[in-house]
């Protein structure tokens, strides 16, 4: 028992030294560990955040106020990006009537440019497969966010008549991707029409919102995170 121990103590300190030495190496060397290694620490913060938002929530119920919470909490856990943001024109978005906010979709990071401009009584259409993300599907679910089958045209037609339906009602305002996909290259995609349906539905305006390209300092064709 004792030479087993020894042998499984030894290898871990011979594992622990590698990883001391080789690490460094690795982060000095190779862009595509330094950009596997934040992204990584992103999507740690961002699960965190959701989960944190989600359970300090529960005792407020279902409402879309919920999202500041989640919001505030991953703006602080990602400090380390050092990321400044320029807001322009902002007060389209603060208006109490209700509207929707198409936005242009480049990446993981529009969760992080989301949290600064934020409309009030605002929720978020997300295709149903962001659902089953641990921590973040109970946020959503406390937030009043909305699911939509894009492979589903039955489903996504209730989706949409549910939207509408909310923003008639309960005077809300709506955020959605048009693109229905991230676009990596910098150009836009085709707009799904759905967004165009509801604000037909509905008789509310849409206020178009656009992130500034992030091809300065992320760019995951080309490994590149700098911040």
């Amino acid at each position: 028992m004792r030479s087993s121990f020894s042998y499984k103590g030894g290898f871990l300190s011979i594992l622990l030294v590698m990883l001391i030495f080789i690490v460094p190496i690795l982060w000095m060397t190779s862009a595509q560990f330094r950009f596997r290694v934040k992204i990584a620490l992103y999507g740690v913060c961002f699960i965190a955040s959701t989960t944190i938002g989600a359970l300090i929530s529960l005792p407020c119920g279902r409402t879309p106020k919920n999202h500041f919470r989640m919001f505030r909490i991953f703006e602080y856990s990602t400090f380390w990006m050092g990321t400044k943001f320029e807001l322009r024109n902002m007060h389209y978005t603060e208006s109490d009537k209700p509207f929707i906010i198409i936005a242009n979709h480049q990446s993981v990071l529009d969760v992080l440019s989301m949290s600064h401009v934020w409309p009030k009584n605002c929720v978020v259409l997300l295709k149903s497969s962001l659902r089953f993300v641990p921590g973040f599907n109970l946020c959503t679910f406390l937030s009043n966010s909305i699911y939509i089958d894009r492979f589903n045209k039955a489903e996504a037609h209730k989706s949409l008549a549910k939207v509408a339906d909310a923003i008639i009602k309960e005077n809300r305002k709506v955020w959605i991707f048009p693109e229905g996909t991230r676009s990596s290259n910098g150009s836009m995609l085709p707009f799904k029409k759905g967004a165009f349906v509801i604000a037909l539905q509905a008789k509310i305006p849409i206020v178009p919102l656009v992130f500034s390209s992030y091809k300065n300092f992320y760019d995951m064709s080309e490994f590149k995170f700098d911040y």
